[in-house]
């Protein structure tokens, strides 16, 4: 997630001073423009049933593979750097470029932290099948919760296969569940979703 930080920014960094040249028109132009950029690669991921769908559609993104991308970036920067003087213009390509190539790299070298996060599932997945329960069973993870079972919280969280926003016959999610039990401690694996 760090590198999201970083593009943003590098997107505040550049936008601002050429935002500052347009009117509010242009603003909501630029923004639509912004958003539909996000929304095409939420919704490429949000269509998929592969759980890695966002991170991939990220990597072609930052790597140019995203011709919708593409066109909306180059739309983007058209209409934002318009009236930003030529010797800016240079510099902001260069350092979105810079920004771009820096994503890149992180997400190179996040493969082994990603295998890492896999094996850690896989074996929470293990653990409890061991504990006779399934890893994507949301009424098991509920029950859990009801039993301030913390061991078997931790490893559902880990093990990336159970809804975390399923409710009970109440309506109450895992997480608002440990909240009206007071258990500060699976409140706050849930809420941090295990990271």
């Amino acid at each position: 997630m760090h590198f999201f930080r970083t593009i943003l920014a590098g997107v505040l960094l550049t936008v601002g001073p050429a935002k500052a040249a347009m009117g509010e028109d242009d603003d909501w132009q630029l923004f639509g423009r912004v958003l539909g950029l996000v929304q095409s690669v939420v919704h490429a991921a949000a269509q998929s049933n592969d759980p890695q769908a966002a991170e991939k559609g990220i990597d072609r993104l930052l790597s140019g593979e995203h011709p919708e991308a593409n066109r909306l970036a180059a739309d983007i920067a058209g209409d934002a750097f318009e009236d930003v003087p030529p010797q800016y213009k240079d510099s902001i390509l260069a350092l979105a470029k810079d920004l771009a190539a820096l994503a890149r790299k992180e997400r190179e070298r996040q493969p082994s932290l990603r295998s890492a996060g896999t094996d850690m599932a896989l074996q929470a997945r293990r653990d409890l099948a061991a504990m006779g329960l399934r890893y994507f069973d949301s009424a098991q993870l509920l029950d859990a919760v009801r039993r301030d079972d913390a061991l078997a919280v931790e490893l559902f969280v880990a093990g990336r296969g159970v809804d975390l926003a399923a409710t009970n016959a109440d309506g109450l999610t895992a997480l608002e569940l440990a909240q009206r039990r007071n258990n500060r401690r699976l409140v706050d694996l849930l809420a941090s979703g295990g990271l």
